[in-house]
């Protein structure tokens, strides 16, 4: 259901860019991403099991010059495992940044950008105290990504990218025990992470290898 969403947003913007984008000189790609995904905060490696996996999709819109645009969104999940910690954590990440985009040789280059984030996630499972917790919300925050990209074969390239995200999140209220419950003072915690991202992008249309 996640992924659909994900096909389904990143579908829309490819749709509207897509008959103005030849007239342009603007080339567009799309492809799945699979990364791993680590919290900043290392509270959360005992207790949620974390790092854990993402997979998405991403649009790039490649304009003339050296500044590029990539649209990404993820779903990362984490659900109980051997360890004692019996519940699960999701979130939905969708990020939006420029890139500058340099080509050391015709089918290699490397890049750098800054743009914003988007998370929204998911908590359920027991705490220190025995109490079965469900909590969710929503955050935005600030991430930055490098990394290269080289041509496989055809339109198909292969892309890895490291990428750091931050932000924070207020919590003021949860569902304990079954029992909604407000928390005070609002709990904050960090939604901040890592991810060394895999990446293949596949050129619709505008370059010389693209599918249209």
């Amino acid at each position: 259901m996640k992924l659909t969403l994900i096909a389904a947003t990143l579908g829309v913007l490819l749709s509207t860019v897509s008959d103005s984008a030849a007239s342009d000189g603007i080339s567009v790609s799309t492809g799945p991403i699979i990364s791993n995904l680590e919290p900043s905060d290392a509270g959360y490696g005992e207790r949620f099991l974390t790092p854990g996996t993402t997979m998405g999709l991403a649009v790039d819109i490649d304009a003339p010059g050296i500044l590029d645009f990539r649209v990404s969104g993820e779903y990362f999940w984490k659900d109980s495992g051997p360890a004692e910690w019996d519940g699960e954590l999701s979130a939905f990440l969708i990020s939006i940044m420029p890139l500058a985009n340099y080509h050391l040789m015709k089918e290699f280059s490397v890049f750098a950008g800054a743009g914003g984030v988007f998370i929204t996630g998911k908590y359920r499972g027991s705490d220190d105290f025995g109490e079965y917790v469900e909590a969710d919300g929503s955050a935005a925050g600030f991430a930055f990504a490098i990394g290269a990209e080289v041509v496989l074969v055809g339109p198909i390239s292969g892309r890895l990218e490291y990428k750091r995200c931050f932000a924070d999140l207020k919590t003021d209220n949860a569902v304990i025990d079954g029992l909604e419950s407000t928390v005070y003072p609002a709990a904050e915690t960090d939604l901040g992470n890592s991810q060394f991202c895999i990446t293949f992008p596949v050129s619709i249309f505008g370059s010389e290898e693209s599918i249209f």
